[in-house]
């Protein structure tokens, strides 16, 4: 997963150029006889390919019409834009919310508005009915829904319940409670409590913007990436000083910053660590390693001061249309077909993820991030969105600072100060 979403922000141009989405539906043509041309991002022999197959499968033998499916594997945007381009692209494709502004940059990406309105097969609802409110806003550029989601996915604060059993009822109020009781974990067990892949930037990241967004809520650091005025900020010192207190209170693993991935997240899985701030796709990756007394869960992270909002962060998986496709209205009932609540529970028990329908439960370790995503009345974007709309800031300013901070280099100080600085520098103030 996480190679997969980094892949995106590498590739992600400047421009977001939204207005390349919102392109109408075109000609909604008969075709059935025509093959729906799909083309899946996943490898054959993952748990989401193999679910999609299936339902394609009983699409196929409930309707006559054939999907002609190709899982071209992570990595493929630039095969799409250049096939779309070309006119030899699919019919649909898979996307996310990262990948979205690139793809319709590119005019790339259709207009998906009255897919929304399509009801579902043997259900009296569309499937706007069907999606949490926090999510179809997550997923809406100013021109409307972006793609159709069929997965979402979150970051928050991971623990093992069958040793922290008092975070299912009475999870930390604030983050120095957290770290008082990652400190007793380490006095009563002798181990370092808490685990980081130090190598993956983004897992560092976590931990400073999961508390920015107690302090400032979503938005805060895109605004440090446009203005070195908002470096300043008492809510940008109060998340970076948290950072400084966990890292002075030496929590990590050892050597958690030369470790090679996934090191750190198979010694949790192992039990070697009680806790690590990663993504709802960690029990799913962690799965073959984990010990068999572990049980995992995870929480949002707790706030910075008490009684805080935390805004969750919302990421999405789906399935994006071709605005040249002559298929569009084939198209949008086999997504209505695949989001019947019998498909969208199996994201949850087949793939081990959250499915995007409020009705389907996601995995008994996800319930608490998927509650506190359904219940939002607003979710920030990964980072903010500024690997996409301000790439050569987070890649070259805001990534290597922050490394800095959560290895012990540099003091919450001294992260603000050059932070300022070296934004300063690059927007030319």
């Amino acid at each position: 997963m996480f190679k997969r979403r980094t892949a995106v922000i590498v590739a992600a141009t400047l421009t977001l150029a939204l207005a390349g989405c919102g392109t109408n539906l075109q000609s909604q043509g008969s075709g059935t006889d025509k093959p729906i041309v799909y083309w899946g991002t996943w490898a054959a022999n993952t748990p989401q390919a193999k679910l999609f197959t299936s339902i394609i499968n009983d699409y196929e033998k409930k309707t006559g019409q054939h999907i002609d499916v190709q899982w071209v594997g992570s990595g493929a945007t630039d095969k799409l834009k250049n096939a779309i381009a070309t006119g030899t692209g699919p019919d649909f494709y898979d996307t996310s919310i990262n990948g979205a502004p690139e793809m319709a940059a590119s005019k790339a990406l259709g207009d998906v508005s009255t897919i929304f309105d399509t009801q579902i097969p043997n259900e009296k609802k569309t499937i706007r009915e069907v999606l949490p409110a926090s999510v179809l806003k997550g997923i809406s550029s100013d021109k409307g829904p972006q793609f159709v989601p069929y997965s979402i996915f979150s970051i928050g604060l991971w623990y093992d319940s069958a040793t922290q059993p008092d975070f299912d009822t009475t999870p930390p109020a604030t983050f120095d409670d957290f770290l008082d009781v990652a400190k007793n974990v380490k006095s009563s067990t002798g181990k370092q409590p808490i685990a980081l892949d130090g190598g993956i930037s983004p897992y560092n990241g976590y931990w400073f913007y999961q508390l920015l967004l107690s302090t400032a809520g979503p938005g805060e650091l895109e605004k440090m990436a446009t203005s070195p005025a908002a470096w300043d900020d008492p809510a940008v010192r109060d998340a970076a000083e948290a950072v400084g207190r966990l890292v002075k209170t030496n929590l990590f693993e050892k050597d958690y910053m030369a470790t090679k991935f996934p090191a750190g997240q198979n010694g949790w899985a192992a039990g070697d660590q009680t806790f690590i701030a990663n993504g709802t796709w960690l029990a799913s990756e962690t799965q073959p390693v984990r010990s068999a007394t572990q049980k995992p869960k995870v929480i949002v992270m707790p706030p910075v001061h008490a009684g805080a909002t935390v805004t969750p962060m919302l990421g999405a998986l789906g399935w994006a249309v071709n605005p040249d496709s002559k298929v569009q209205k084939q198209v949008g009932q086999f997504i209505a077909f695949a989001l019947q609540k019998k498909y969208n529970d199996r994201i949850a028990t087949d793939t081990q993820n959250i499915p995007s329908r409020s009705d389907s439960p996601a995995p008994k370790e996800l319930l608490e991030i998927q509650k506190s995503l359904d219940g939002a009345s607003k979710v920030a974007l990964d980072f903010d969105g500024t690997g996409w709309l301000a790439p050569q800031w987070f890649n070259n300013v805001f990534v290597p600072l922050d490394d800095q901070m959560i290895g012990g280099k540099l003091t919450a100080d001294q992260f603000l100060a050059q932070g300022k600085q070296k934004t300063a520098a690059l927007l030319g103030k």
